[in-house]
């Protein structure tokens, strides 16, 4: 299967590793797909919400196509494909829905066609020393000089809206800066927007998403940490 190619009326949810729902979302979507239950869709908690026609801005945009991706800023996360099912209470108002959970997918297809290496990435930031931090605000200078400046982030830019992996690498982006803050954190430290190593993880992040460029792109956190291809991919991502 191919996750860039699904049925426009499906849709991603992104969950907690065990299926349980983030934050204030409470259901257990293993046990829904175990028990072939749906979800109701509520307008707020207890009251459910009526609609004519499908409500994807009340559950999740389609899972087909490149022009959006699933996005939690937690990390590991589990990834599931549901249906927007109506139910059999017809009013003026219109009707409730549901979600239907079909199956679980790898939690890397969230992360682009080069999901696993992200998953990778992400964790082995996630795992990183204040030293190993350092070497990466130092590779960056190593890599790029600050007394040129290479085009190569622009052209990144301008490719990923061509291949319409711009939202992509936006998510990306936004994946490797908190694990890296998170990072960081651990030692007490923090990392200011728009540092050196801040900017090392965000041009890999963009590499993966892209993957032209990605030897340039790529450049300074090769200094650092090695070739990213090689870290092992997590558990999580592959799970079903």
């Amino acid at each position: 299967m191919d996750p860039s190619r699904l049925p426009a009326d499906w849709g991603w949810k992104v969950t907690r590793p065990s299926g349980l729902g983030f934050d204030d979302d409470p259901v257990d979507y293993s046990a829904c797909l175990r028990d072939g239950r749906g979800i109701l869709i509520e307008e707020t908690p207890g009251v459910p919400l009526r609609r004519r026609k499908q409500p994807w801005h009340r559950a999740a945009p389609h899972a087909s196509g490149a022009n959006y991706l699933p996005f939690t800023i937690e990390i590991p996360f589990g990834l599931w494909i549901f249906t927007l099912v109506p139910n059999d209470d017809e009013e003026r108002s219109g009707r409730t829905w549901s979600q239907k959970i079909w199956f679980r997918v790898p939690a890397w297809w969230a992360l682009g066609p080069q999901g696993r290496t992200a998953a990778a990435l992400l964790t082995r930031l996630e795992k990183l020393t204040w030293d190993e931090i350092l070497t990466l605000r130092r590779s960056y200078n190593k890599a790029w000089p600050t007394d040129r400046e290479d085009p190569a982030w622009y052209e990144a830019q301008d490719l990923a809206a061509t291949a319409d992996r711009a939202t992509l690498k936006n998510a990306l982006i936004k994946h490797t800066e908190a694990a890296l803050g998170r990072a960081a954190r651990l030692h007490g430290k923090r990392v200011r927007n728009f540092s050196d190593e801040q900017k090392t993880v965000c041009f890999a992040a963009a590499a993966l998403a892209i993957e032209a460029l990605a030897r340039r792109l790529l450049g300074p956190l090769r200094l650092a940490l090695g070739d990213v291809h090689t870290y092992p991919v997590p558990a999580w991502a592959d799970t079903l």
